[in-house]
């Protein structure tokens, strides 16, 4: 698929779940072949607890997201397989999961 397709995808896909879907796409090595996933943004209190666990173990809890907002239907079974060879897209969609939890730093300076 090209980038356009994937983007229009999961902006049809944002529309139909009514969240932010976005997706993921792993290129197969050696290969033109790509593995395509499509994950919902989490709500807030979600990533929250997704914060506090990460203090002990992120990828762990990147990990919850993924199991709970990947859309399995659209997105390759590759990603949510228990097949060790498929690890390395899971582990790759968890990582990607994990930069949804975004925060502004305050910048104002006390004297």
């Amino acid at each position: 698929m090209t980038q356009e397709e994937i983007e229009l995808k999961a902006s049809e896909l944002s529309i139909k779940h009514g969240a932010k879907v976005h997706p993921i796409v792993f290129q197969i090595k050696g290969s033109e072949d790509q593995i395509i996933g499509y994950l919902k943004e989490p709500p807030r209190f979600v990533k929250l607890r997704i914060m506090d666990k990460a203090m002990e173990s992120p990828v762990s809890a990147a990990s919850e997201i993924i199991d709970a907002y990947l859309i399995k239907e659209e997105s390759d079974s590759r990603i949510y397989s228990e097949s060790p060879e498929n690890d390395e897209y899971y582990m790759g969609a968890a990582l990607e999961a994990y930069s949804f939890i975004r925060f502004a730093a305050n910048t104002f300076k006390k004297k």
